[in-house]
């Protein structure tokens, strides 16, 4: 399904980077039986998103860089539209994203759908929540990219990766989007994730503190989108037991002048 649905995009002038995190499964075969010129396939010995991501942007030649998980797929005009938008923009834009629709893969239901809604120049307010966001949504002119590191922070986990790596590129380029829904995410299927999280009340811990320090200089600008972080710090120390460490980050939701 992955595979095919950038086969079928009306945009042709694409390589089709595959970057394979030590699978122990048939993918090697899979994607070798295609005989797909644009595809180039290379097999890591080890795996995780940062690792495959960061090798896959390394071997990428193009002027932009756009990602889609094996689980999912691109709706056919989700390339086109989203380089034509991005020629048609200034020089100041270095990051475009479009909406995703969630399906449950053994119904076919419709879940979700993500539309966000932000654009131009967000670097605060893209850190109050996870807005400009969904990895496969995302395309990123290259040298932007690399400017950031090309590929997430490996330090944070997998929680929300795909939030604090675009919450990084709006701090040196403007975001724009094209308002509809040009991705299928596909969920509640039985295999693993490389997202998955032994503890996703410490890897929150770890995740939200990284925003309120990596970002600090924002939240002391805009004290108002550091809210959430709070709330979620709360949270997390809540699951864990630990009430004396959430009661003070929940006197910090309530204490900040939110307005």
């Amino acid at each position: 399904r992955c595979i095919e649905s950038i086969q079928k995009q009306t945009y042709q002038n694409y390589e089709h980077i595959i970057v394979d995190g030590n699978s122990t499964d048939d993918t090697e075969n899979v994607v070798k039986s295609y005989k797909d010129p644009h595809i180039r396939y290379k097999k890591l010995d080890t795996r995780g998103p940062e690792i495959q991501m960061r090798e896959g942007s390394k071997m990428a030649q193009g002027k932009y860089v756009t990602f889609l998980d094996d689980d999912d797929e691109y709706l056919p005009e989700k390339i086109n539209k989203q380089v034509q938008f991005f020629e048609s923009l200034s020089e100041d834009y270095g990051l475009i994203y479009c909406w995703m629709t969630f399906y449950d893969i053994g119904t076919g239901r419709i879940v979700y759908e993500h539309r966000n809604t932000l654009r131009g120049d967000v670097a605060d307010v893209s850190l109050e929540m996870p807005r400009v966001c969904g990895t496969p949504t995302l395309m990123v002119r290259k040298d932007v990219f690399e400017s950031v590191g090309g590929t997430f922070n490996d330090s944070i986990g997998f929680l929300m990766s795909d939030w604090e790596m675009a919450a990084r590129i709006c701090q040196i380029t403007k975001v724009d989007y094209i308002p509809e829904s040009l991705v299928r995410v596909y969920v509640n299927h039985s295999a693993e994730r490389l997202s998955k999280m032994n503890s996703k009340a410490r890897g929150g811990i770890v995740y939200h503190n990284h925003f309120l320090n990596y970002f600090r200089v924002n939240f002391e600008r805009s004290p108002q989108y550091a809210k959430y972080h709070y709330y979620e710090l709360a949270k997390c120390y809540l699951e864990l037991g630990d009430k004396k460490k959430a009661w003070q980050y929940i006197i910090r939701f309530y204490s900040k002048p939110w307005f």
